[in-house]
């Protein structure tokens, strides 16, 4: 970081739009970061910026510029390389702003799916708080400690339940986010994630979902790079770097050796058992074709398609999930009140 501040994929895609934009009208690359750098206001991208303009008017290459900065993925660096060589890196910052906007969309229409859940549990859990520390403790302070032992057995397991949930709870519950936190930026966290999220593609619905996310975004990698000039062997590499699904990451680069010794695309993808047949399928067409940067397209939105249907099925079963554990638990309550009312005159006060 450099002032304070990370770069991310809306500085990334907002510079490679702008750097389009201005070499489109004409202006030359080294006019166009300078004019970049008076409209950037965060300071790590603008020193970014600096640091980069004065390796490319010392003669080094824009590509070479990106490379060196440790700031941009190999998937930029390689659009651009492509790009200078043709001549034409007003095309390939055009194309890698398409790509950058496709990611920036797709994350926000997974934050978007899980902001009503996220907010229903939420506020049940402060009802919940709210419930067992208020109500409940002045609702049994009329009946008095030495007539706690007459209650139901419902109002005993109530009663209970809200003396286990005081402010020391609270704090250890405060205590575990706060480690949470801490463990969420080391290195063993990370590690952690990345094996559960690598078994969890063998889960009925969840992998399913998994997979869909991985094909689309491979498979929109693989159009964006093969359209923007990259062959085909060093688009596959890249792409299949994006892939954050350990099995799957490998199955793809295992297939590149045999890709590499003259065997069909389409025959070696479909002796990945875990991608879908239908894959394959349509890498015949596109390889006798020859258009298959259409082809790798029509997979991402058919895998796109099939991954926000299949949240929305997921929400659909979490929704009224969390509402029937809610209702459950109210229920318990105002049944365990009710009983205590009823059987007011037998308690002792």
């Amino acid at each position: 970081q450099i002032g304070g501040k990370k770069i991310n994929d809306e500085d990334i895609y907002n510079l490679a739009k702008e750097l389009s934009i201005l070499l489109g009208s004409g202006m030359k690359i080294d006019f166009a970061f300078r004019t970049m750098m008076d409209s950037v206001s965060k300071a790590a991208l603008r020193a970014t910026l600096a640091a980069m303009l004065q390796e490319i008017s010392a003669g080094k290459s824009v590509a070479q510029a990106f490379t060196d900065s440790g700031r941009f993925s190999p998937l930029m660096t390689a659009t651009i390389h492509v790009g200078e060589s043709v001549g034409d890196l007003k095309t390939a910052f055009e194309n890698f702003a398409a790509y950058m906007k496709f990611q920036i969309n797709f994350k926000n229409e997974i934050r978007n799916a899980m902001t009503y859940p996220a907010f229903l549990l939420g506020a049940s859990l402060i009802t919940l708080i709210v419930i067992f520390k208020l109500i409940i403790p002045r609702f049994f302070s009329i009946f008095g400690e030495t007539s706690l032992g007459t209650l139901p057995l419902p109002a005993k397991v109530l009663f209970a339940m809200s003396n286990a949930m005081d402010f020391s709870s609270l704090y250890a519950l405060g205590g575990l986010a706060a480690g949470f936190v801490v463990l969420k930026k080391s290195g063993y966290f990370n590690e952690w994630v990345s094996r559960v999220y690598t078994g969890i593609i063998f889960f009925p619905l969840l992998g399913k979902l998994i997979l869909y996310l991985e094909l689309s975004r491979f498979s929109y990698s693989m159009f964006s790079m093969l359209n923007s000039g990259i062959e085909f062997i060093k688009a596959l590499r890249l792409s299949a770097g994006l892939i954050q699904n350990k099995y799957l990451r490998e199955a793809i680069e295992a297939a590149m050796t045999q890709i590499r010794e003259g065997k069909k695309i389409a025959a070696v993808f479909g002796q990945i058992s875990l991608l879908p047949p239908i894959v394959a399928n349509m890498i015949v067409v596109g390889e006798g074709s020859g258009n298959l940067k259409e082809i790798f397209f029509e997979i991402h939105q058919m895998f796109d398609e099939r991954f926000k249907n299949t949240v929305k099925r997921v929400l659909i079963l979490v929704e009224p999930a969390i509402i029937t554990l809610m209702g459950l638990i109210v229920g318990f309550i105002v049944l365990s009140l009710i009983l205590t009312v009823m059987s007011a005159s037998k308690i002792k006060l």
